[in-house]
């Protein structure tokens, strides 16, 4: 369990689109791989103005010597009053001793933190689902949870390697906002080197074949809000219920123009302004729609035949 410094950098890029404060609860105590030199570089890059906290290094000694932080300073930094670490054990001196495999979430828990934040750390935990729940009951309305969990090319690390549709189908399901789903493409040297970045999340064609990613290490970073209100729900997977949403579409009275093939564009892009303007030819507008579907197909399967990611590109970490 860790937080790379690319991690780090993720986290100040999340600070620049809205400050973070109050309370946040670690699944698992985090290793920290930045100095405090390098934290504040990138904070001044993204215009993130870092809290005033006295430096305090690593709690491990060869992790010190290297002049990497410690966790408390990193958060605490970043805004936060409070920190605190939970775990299954206390092994790594966490506050807080709780399994998340467990069913009920403790009432002291609930609605409580500002930010939920795992950062490797339910992929070891058999009972994956039962985690995501308590994420979702332990965030306080408009708070955060934020995942950076492995996605391809991590045997033996943890039990489960996740697709990046678990955490934008789970949490839209449980009436959270989804702020970002970005699929980071990993060097060997995870905790210091550079990452790729590719925005899955808002690509206009999400799905990719079997075998089509490079063979590096994968990992999926996703941030959603909570509503006012929300709930842990069992979601069906996007795929799926596209799918079906077509298919029914099919029986209105314009079979030619399904919603949900509509709503694949963008409000406010070229496309759907062109479409908007044919609302009252639905013939035309049905075959103009099909027309672009195709063509982003065709371009999709361009960059799977050339191995190219299909996402649009964030920017390195």
């Amino acid at each position: 369990m860790g937080l790379a410094k690319a991690a780090v950098h993720l986290l100040i890029t999340e600070a620049a689109k809205r400050p973070f404060f109050g309370s946040v609860v670690t699944l698992g105590r985090q290793h920290v791989y930045v100095t405090a030199l390098e934290a504040i570089e990138i904070a001044t890059k993204h215009n993130v103005r870092l809290k005033s906290v006295p430096i305090e290094l690593h709690r491990e000694p060869t992790l010190a010597k290297r002049g990497f932080v410690s966790d408390d300073w990193l958060f605490k930094s970043l805004g936060f009053d409070e920190v605190v670490r939970m775990d299954v054990s206390d092994y790594e001196s966490s506050d807080l001793i709780f399994d998340l495999n467990e069913s009920q979430t403790p009432t002291s828990l609930l609605n409580r933190f500002d930010l939920v934040l795992d950062s490797g750390t339910l992929e070891h935990v058999f009972d994956f689902a039962a985690g995501l729940r308590h994420c979702v009951r332990m965030v306080r309305p408009k708070g955060r949870v934020i995942h950076l969990t492995p996605s391809s090319n991590c045997v033996e690390h943890g039990f489960y390697s996740v697709s990046p549709t678990l955490y934008s189908d789970f949490y839209s399901a449980s009436g959270f906002t989804i702020d970002r789903v970005w699929l980071c493409e990993i060097p060997l040297d995870l905790p210091r080197g550079t990452w790729n970045v590719f925005d899955y999340a808002n690509s206009p064609e999400r799905f990719i074949s079997l075998g089509q990613l490079s063979d590096k290490i994968w990992f999926t970073f996703s941030v959603a809000t909570a509503s006012q209100s929300v709930l842990p729900k069992i979601p069906q997977q996007w795929i799926y219920t596209k799918t079906w949403s077509e298919a029914e579409s099919a029986q209105t009275d314009n079979p030619d123009l399904s919603a949900n093939a509509l709503n694949q564009f963008e409000q406010g892009s070229r496309s759907r302004r062109l479409i908007d303007k044919l609302v009252r030819f639905p013939w035309l507008q049905s075959k103009v729609v099909g027309l672009i579907l195709r063509w982003r197909k065709r371009i999709h399967q361009s960059r799977i035949r050339n191995r190219k990611i299909p996402y649009p590109f964030v920017g390195k970490f």
